[in-house]
């Protein structure tokens, strides 16, 4: 019987410093645990990142859309499964359930990636092979968002920052979770009713040194918009935030 390996799952258990000061773990800890998951799966299928970078090519997380029901504890053992999921050549998704001991699921995201030349830093085409591992008869964990997020001009609440070494991933630029990281930076960690949803996206590239503002309004209640600027104002990252409940 072949072996389905176009579904992916690995186990966690949470570590001292994945949590916030109440115990729980923080979502910039689950973005990390979700791109070690994806690695090691992309790899396990011939498409990580240091084998595509032969081709001159390599991935692009575009946008991510969490939504946590319940945040797994220190010590939790957890289960992440994964699998990538049906898009076109320019665009791939992948999904993502978090799993506790029981089987009950935590939380869910779906991913959306692109493909670019290392060479060129412009869109590139999927390799046959990748396009052919992509699963087609299984429903997304979240609808995919046809609607993009919009920079604000209201500036709200921001505070200033400097890009470190420390904050740059594989591809020499800002790993995706240290934006989360960045965001979360304005609300508590001790609030009550803390940050579960999260739609964010990845609009361009920042690399160390570069000054960084960040800046949120509130839009309702439970609603935050988030935005991230470099030095020349362009806007890197966008996110809307909830908290429910």
């Amino acid at each position: 019987m072949k072996t389905d390996i176009t579904k992916y799952s690995e186990d966690f258990k949470i570590r001292a410093n994945e949590v916030d000061n109440g115990g729980k773990a923080t979502l910039p800890a689950l973005f990390s645990l979700f791109q070690e998951v994806a690695g090691n799966h992309a790899l396990k299928l011939n498409f990580d990142i240091s084998q595509l970078q032969e081709q001159d090519l390599t991935w692009v997380l575009h946008r991510m859309d969490v939504n946590i029901d319940r945040f797994p504890k220190w010590r939790d053992e957890i289960t992440i499964e994964t699998w990538p999921a049906a898009g076109d050549a320019l665009k791939a998704f992948r999904d993502y359930r978090i799993l506790d001991k029981s089987g009950e699921t935590l939380g869910v995201c779906l991913s959306y990636w692109m493909m670019i030349n290392i060479k060129t830093r412009r869109p590139a085409r999927m390799p046959e092979e990748v396009l052919n591992m992509r699963l087609k008869d299984i429903d997304h964990v979240l609808d995919p968002k046809d609607t993009r997020l919009k920079p604000f001009q209201d500036m709200g609440e921001s505070y200033s920052f400097d890009v470190r070494n420390s904050d740059l991933d594989m591809n020499d630029h800002v790993n995706n979770a240290r934006y989360v990281e960045w965001i979360m930076e304005h609300h508590s960690d001790t609030d009550s009713s803390p940050i579960n949803v999260i739609d964010i996206q990845f609009l361009r590239e920042s690399v160390a040194g570069d000054s960084i503002a960040s800046e949120v309004i509130k839009t309702d209640e439970h609603t935050y918009l988030h935005q991230l600027k470099n030095q020349n104002g362009e806007v890197l990252v966008l996110a809307e935030c909830k908290k429910n409940g």
